[in-house]
């Protein structure tokens, strides 16, 4: 006998996305036509937190239940838009034009009178009050937080060394709700031996520098000499090696970080203002764009280095934190799309490229059997020429540093 399942619609879009009811209380949010069975099931055990589900590549839903109180929703997308959201029987539905990200869902829920309504948590937490964040809240523009410790093994969280696992604590406004979980902080102990003088220290660093220096060019020495590919850089740049990724013990990717300056020296503070990584294997074109946006974002974070970070409170640096990655995100999502070419062993390749408004940009492009990304500020794609790079441990590594 086959079993029927039974759903109500709480609501729906025109698109098809909505919230819907099964006949044994569980709520999801479809990704398509409340008729079918895919999208996000709420959390029985916190059913007011939003969720997020795909609708298509560049489109997805945010939906949830209205807390107590509430009649009206808005949604905050990536790039800060606000979307009211479609609301009927408690429940609230809303479509972005972009991809689902993974990040947690930015949602105000609001009274009669249009103020923010919080909704509530999970459980009943310890908390504190967060008195130093300065990060306005994205989704009701409150600078007033509480950071509680859950204690549902479901959140996951850090491991202790001796393997267990504790849940992080989360940031959560006081005003309307919108949660940040807060990340695992490491603390790097820098503390030599009790009595140690600043010579001694300064000698102890010095080794231990030059011994990672040495160690990190051997790895990357046995990576490209196994690479089954040919590695690809920018004639006429000063490079070194950027990065390698490997899978089930087979490099299946090398990154190349080209330089203004000759002779190069990443270890003293000098910075790429090109790269080219050379992939084994072409992406799927279904992908390229969310493979670009993903490089791309990446490639934002270098307008970051050098920014210190507040010294504040874990709960004021998350939300310092959470809000550059939006500002990354945004800047991602808005950047124009366009077809340019690279030229690759002579011959003019069509690239899919993303450009940002500060100059950044990222270009993919299949060749052969590889897929070869450039990432670039300030220059201009028609204006490189790559190839293969003849010798990739000599040119990108140099010499081999001296063991201490």
């Amino acid at each position: 006998m086959q079993t029927v399942i039974v759903r109500t619609v709480l609501v729906s879009l025109p698109s098809g996305s909505g919230v819907v009811r099964h006949d044994d209380g569980s709520i999801v949010v479809t990704n398509d036509a409340v008729s079918g069975g895919g999208g996000t099931y709420l959390r029985a055990d916190d059913k007011f937190h939003p969720v997020k589900t795909w609708v298509e590549e560049d489109r997805s839903s945010v939906g949830g239940l209205l807390p107590p109180g509430a009649v009206s929703a808005e949604v905050v997308d990536a790039q800060g838009r606000r979307v009211s959201a479609a609301v009927a029987q408690g429940a609230y539905i809303a479509l972005l034009e972009q991809p689902n990200d993974g990040e947690e869902p930015i949602v105000c829920c609001r009274d009669s009178a249009g103020d923010p309504v919080k909704r509530p948590w999970a459980a009943d937490y310890p908390s504190v009050r967060v008195t130093d964040a300065e990060e306005p809240c994205p989704a009701c523009g409150a600078t007033d937080y509480d950071e509680y410790t859950p204690f549902e093994h479901w959140r996951g969280g850090q491991r202790s060394p001796n393997g267990a696992l504790s849940p992080l604590p989360v940031v959560s406004c006081r005003a309307c709700g919108h949660e940040e979980c807060e990340p695992g902080f490491m603390r790097s102990a820098s503390q030599g031996p009790e009595g140690e003088d600043d010579e001694t220290r300064a000698a102890r660093m010095a080794a231990a520098h030059s011994h990672q220096r040495h160690r990190q060019w051997a790895t990357a020495a046995t990576t490209l000499a196994g690479a089954s590919f040919p590695v690809y850089g920018a004639k006429g740049w000063p490079c070194r090696l950027g990065g390698s990724r490997a899978q089930n013990g087979q490099c299946t990717e090398v990154t190349v970080n080209h330089y203004d300056t000759p002779n190069p020296d990443p270890w003293n503070g000098d910075r790429p203002r090109l790269k080219v990584t050379t992939e084994h294997g072409a992406v799927h074109p279904c992908g390229a764009l969310q493979r670009a946006r993903g490089r791309l974002e990446n490639w934002v974070c270098a307008d970051e280095e050098g920014t210190r970070w507040p010294d504040a409170s874990r709960a004021a640096i998350t939300l310092w934190l959470r809000g550059r990655a939006r500002e990354r995100r945004a800047a991602v999502l808005s950047a124009s799309r366009s077809e340019q070419h690279l030229t690759i062993n002579d011959t003019p390749t069509a690239a899919l490229a993303l450009s940002t408004q500060r100059g950044r940009w990222v270009a993919m492009a299949a060749y052969a059997e590889l897929t070869i990304i450039v990432a670039a500020h300030d220059l201009q794609p028609a204006s490189l020429r790559l190839g293969v790079i003849a010798d990739p441990i000599s040119e990108l590594l140099g010499p081999e540093p001296p063991r201490q």
